[in-house]
Protein backbone atom coordinates (compact mmCIF):
# COMPACT_ATOMS: atom_id res chain seq x y z
CA UNK A 1 0.00 0.00 0.00
CA UNK A 2 2.65 2.29 0.88
CA UNK A 3 4.27 1.93 -2.47
CA UNK A 4 1.16 2.86 -4.40
CA UNK A 5 0.52 5.66 -2.35
CA UNK A 6 3.77 7.08 -2.81
CA UNK A 7 4.06 6.74 -6.19
CA UNK A 8 0.61 8.13 -6.83
CA UNK A 9 1.79 11.30 -4.56
CA UNK A 10 5.38 11.76 -6.41
CA UNK A 11 3.77 11.30 -9.90
CA UNK A 12 0.88 14.14 -8.56
CA UNK A 13 3.89 16.16 -7.46
CA UNK A 14 5.50 16.22 -10.39
CA UNK A 15 2.82 16.73 -12.84
CA UNK A 16 1.27 19.63 -10.98
CA UNK A 17 4.94 21.31 -11.23
CA UNK A 18 4.94 21.53 -14.77
CA UNK A 19 2.11 23.21 -15.68
CA UNK A 20 0.96 26.72 -15.00
CA UNK A 21 -2.43 26.60 -15.19
CA UNK A 22 -5.26 29.38 -16.04
CA UNK A 23 -7.95 29.85 -13.90
CA UNK A 24 -10.73 27.15 -13.85
CA UNK A 25 -14.40 28.09 -14.69
CA UNK A 26 -17.69 26.15 -14.10
CA UNK A 27 -17.73 23.45 -15.89
CA UNK A 28 -19.17 19.72 -16.15
CA UNK A 29 -17.99 17.04 -18.69
CA UNK A 30 -17.21 13.15 -19.22
CA UNK A 31 -14.09 10.86 -16.94
CA UNK A 32 -12.59 7.99 -18.06
CA UNK A 33 -10.18 6.60 -16.27
CA UNK A 34 -8.21 2.59 -15.47
CA UNK A 35 -6.33 1.49 -12.08
CA UNK A 36 -4.45 -1.39 -10.32
CA UNK A 37 -5.64 -2.44 -6.91
CA UNK A 38 -4.07 -4.50 -3.84
CA UNK A 39 -5.39 -5.68 -0.78
CA UNK A 40 -3.95 -3.40 2.02
CA UNK A 41 -4.36 -5.71 5.03
CA UNK A 42 -2.02 -8.89 5.95
CA UNK A 43 -3.33 -11.84 4.94
CA UNK A 44 -3.90 -15.17 7.04
CA UNK A 45 -1.17 -17.09 7.09
CA UNK A 46 -1.17 -19.12 3.58
CA UNK A 47 -2.24 -16.74 1.79
CA UNK A 48 -0.42 -13.73 -0.17
CA UNK A 49 -1.93 -10.37 -1.46
CA UNK A 50 -0.84 -9.43 -5.29
CA UNK A 51 -1.45 -6.21 -7.61
CA UNK A 52 -4.12 -7.01 -10.49
CA UNK A 53 -5.95 -4.17 -12.95
CA UNK A 54 -9.42 -3.52 -13.01
CA UNK A 55 -11.46 -5.54 -15.18
CA UNK A 56 -13.16 -2.74 -16.78
CA UNK A 57 -12.34 0.48 -16.50
CA UNK A 58 -13.52 3.74 -14.45
CA UNK A 59 -16.29 6.25 -16.73
CA UNK A 60 -18.46 9.35 -15.11
CA UNK A 61 -19.48 12.72 -14.99
CA UNK A 62 -17.54 15.02 -13.23
CA UNK A 63 -17.90 19.04 -12.50
CA UNK A 64 -15.67 21.70 -11.26
CA UNK A 65 -17.29 24.49 -8.92
CA UNK A 66 -14.71 26.97 -8.58
CA UNK A 67 -15.01 28.34 -4.88
CA UNK A 68 -12.44 31.46 -5.34
CA UNK A 69 -12.19 34.38 -8.41
CA UNK A 70 -8.27 34.70 -7.68
CA UNK A 71 -6.91 31.50 -7.42
CA UNK A 72 -7.61 28.25 -8.61
CA UNK A 73 -9.61 27.02 -5.31
CA UNK A 74 -12.61 24.87 -6.09
CA UNK A 75 -14.32 21.32 -5.36
CA UNK A 76 -14.39 18.91 -7.69
CA UNK A 77 -17.25 15.99 -7.62
CA UNK A 78 -17.99 12.78 -9.82
CA UNK A 79 -20.45 10.08 -10.13
CA UNK A 80 -20.05 6.82 -12.22
CA UNK A 81 -19.14 3.31 -12.48
CA UNK A 82 -15.89 2.58 -10.30
CA UNK A 83 -13.91 -0.59 -10.88
CA UNK A 84 -11.62 -2.01 -8.32
CA UNK A 85 -9.51 -5.56 -8.31
CA UNK A 86 -6.95 -7.23 -6.36
CA UNK A 87 -5.25 -10.80 -6.29
CA UNK A 88 -5.47 -13.33 -3.71
CA UNK A 89 -2.50 -15.95 -3.85
CA UNK A 90 -1.24 -19.00 -2.35
CA UNK A 91 1.74 -18.94 -0.07
CA UNK A 92 2.87 -22.74 -1.05
CA UNK A 93 2.32 -22.62 -4.54
CA UNK A 94 1.15 -20.69 -8.43
CA UNK A 95 -3.02 -20.65 -6.98
CA UNK A 96 -4.23 -17.09 -7.63
CA UNK A 97 -7.75 -15.39 -7.76
CA UNK A 98 -8.30 -12.43 -9.17
CA UNK A 99 -11.70 -9.68 -7.08
CA UNK A 100 -13.61 -7.80 -9.31
CA UNK A 101 -15.65 -5.11 -7.41
CA UNK A 102 -18.15 -2.36 -9.39
CA UNK A 103 -19.48 0.15 -7.54
CA UNK A 104 -21.76 3.26 -8.21
CA UNK A 105 -19.66 6.15 -6.85
CA UNK A 106 -20.03 9.78 -5.46
CA UNK A 107 -16.60 11.09 -4.88
CA UNK A 108 -16.36 14.96 -3.36
CA UNK A 109 -13.22 16.33 -3.75
CA UNK A 110 -11.04 19.94 -2.77
CA UNK A 111 -9.07 21.19 -5.76
CA UNK A 112 -6.34 22.97 -5.19
CA UNK A 113 -3.72 24.24 -8.23
CA UNK A 114 -3.81 21.34 -9.83
CA UNK A 115 -3.77 18.75 -6.27
CA UNK A 116 -7.03 17.29 -5.59
CA UNK A 117 -7.87 15.34 -1.84
CA UNK A 118 -11.33 14.02 -1.19
CA UNK A 119 -13.50 10.75 -0.29
CA UNK A 120 -15.69 8.27 -2.58
CA UNK A 121 -18.49 6.48 -1.25
CA UNK A 122 -19.87 3.49 -3.40
CA UNK A 123 -23.20 0.97 -3.78
CA UNK A 124 -21.71 -2.27 -4.63
CA UNK A 125 -23.44 -3.55 -7.95
CA UNK A 126 -21.37 -6.59 -8.88
CA UNK A 127 -18.64 -9.01 -8.11
CA UNK A 128 -16.65 -11.90 -8.69
CA UNK A 129 -13.61 -13.93 -8.41
CA UNK A 130 -12.59 -15.51 -11.47
CA UNK A 131 -15.86 -15.49 -12.60
CA UNK A 132 -17.69 -17.01 -10.11
CA UNK A 133 -20.46 -14.54 -8.67
CA UNK A 134 -20.30 -12.92 -5.00
CA UNK A 135 -22.98 -11.92 -3.58
CA UNK A 136 -23.34 -7.58 -3.41
CA UNK A 137 -25.45 -8.48 0.00
CA UNK A 138 -21.80 -10.12 1.26
CA UNK A 139 -20.38 -6.54 0.89
CA UNK A 140 -20.32 -2.86 2.59
CA UNK A 141 -20.47 0.23 1.12
CA UNK A 142 -17.43 1.13 0.23
CA UNK A 143 -15.69 4.51 2.32
CA UNK A 144 -12.29 5.50 0.76
CA UNK A 145 -9.80 8.31 1.00
CA UNK A 146 -8.44 9.87 -2.37
CA UNK A 147 -5.45 11.70 -3.08
CA UNK A 148 -4.12 13.29 -6.47
CA UNK A 149 -3.37 15.37 -8.84
CA UNK A 150 -5.61 16.87 -12.02
CA UNK A 151 -3.29 18.61 -14.66
CA UNK A 152 -4.33 20.12 -17.93
CA UNK A 153 -2.92 19.14 -20.58
CA UNK A 154 -5.53 20.79 -23.58
CA UNK A 155 -7.41 24.49 -23.36
CA UNK A 156 -9.59 26.23 -25.99
CA UNK A 157 -13.17 27.80 -26.10
CA UNK A 158 -14.98 25.59 -24.99
CA UNK A 159 -13.43 23.26 -22.27
CA UNK A 160 -9.81 21.80 -21.22
CA UNK A 161 -9.13 18.27 -21.04
CA UNK A 162 -7.42 17.25 -17.99
CA UNK A 163 -5.00 14.35 -17.34
CA UNK A 164 -5.75 12.92 -13.49
CA UNK A 165 -3.79 11.19 -11.66
CA UNK A 166 -5.00 9.31 -8.61
CA UNK A 167 -4.30 7.02 -5.30
CA UNK A 168 -7.28 5.50 -3.48
CA UNK A 169 -7.00 3.76 0.21
CA UNK A 170 -10.43 1.91 1.57
CA UNK A 171 -11.14 2.66 4.80
CA UNK A 172 -14.17 -0.15 4.72
CA UNK A 173 -13.53 -3.54 4.56
CA UNK A 174 -15.19 -5.11 1.14
CA UNK A 175 -16.98 -8.02 3.00
CA UNK A 176 -19.63 -6.72 5.73
CA UNK A 177 -18.90 -10.23 7.54
CA UNK A 178 -15.23 -11.73 6.11
CA UNK A 179 -15.49 -15.15 8.94
CA UNK A 180 -18.41 -15.77 7.12
CA UNK A 181 -18.12 -14.85 3.84
CA UNK A 182 -14.18 -15.30 2.72
CA UNK A 183 -15.46 -16.59 -0.90
CA UNK A 184 -11.95 -18.71 -1.05
CA UNK A 185 -11.65 -20.33 2.46
CA UNK A 186 -11.76 -23.75 0.41
CA UNK A 187 -9.73 -22.62 -2.31
CA UNK A 188 -7.18 -21.26 -0.29
CA UNK A 189 -7.38 -22.51 3.33
CA UNK A 190 -5.47 -20.55 5.61
CA UNK A 191 -3.81 -21.83 8.31
CA UNK A 192 -4.41 -19.80 11.08
CA UNK A 193 -7.85 -18.55 12.79
CA UNK A 194 -9.73 -15.73 10.25
CA UNK A 195 -10.96 -12.83 12.04
CA UNK A 196 -11.92 -9.86 10.63
CA UNK A 197 -9.13 -7.88 10.77
CA UNK A 198 -8.15 -9.93 7.38
CA UNK A 199 -10.69 -8.34 6.18
CA UNK A 200 -9.18 -6.66 2.40
CA UNK A 201 -9.33 -2.85 2.26
CA UNK A 202 -8.85 -1.96 -1.39
CA UNK A 203 -5.47 0.31 -1.96
CA UNK A 204 -5.52 1.23 -5.91
CA UNK A 205 -3.44 3.77 -8.26
CA UNK A 206 -5.19 4.67 -11.76
CA UNK A 207 -4.89 7.38 -14.37
CA UNK A 208 -7.12 8.85 -16.29
CA UNK A 209 -8.42 11.43 -18.35
CA UNK A 210 -11.86 14.13 -18.01
CA UNK A 211 -13.13 17.28 -20.89
CA UNK A 212 -14.43 19.82 -18.73
CA UNK A 213 -16.74 21.99 -20.67
CA UNK A 214 -17.27 25.80 -19.63
CA UNK A 215 -20.51 26.79 -18.54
Amino acid sequence: MKSFLTLSFVLMLVGCSLFTQDLKQLSIGPVIGYKAGISAVNTPQGRKNGVAPSKIPDFGVSAYVPLSSTSNLGLDAEIGLSSYAYLMKSAFNDKSYQFNHSYITINPNFYFSGFIIGLSFGIPVSSDYDGKEIKTSQQNILTEIKIGGMIPIFKDETGELNIVIMGGYALSGVFSDFVKYDPVKNELPPTETITKVFNPRIATLGVGFNFLFDL
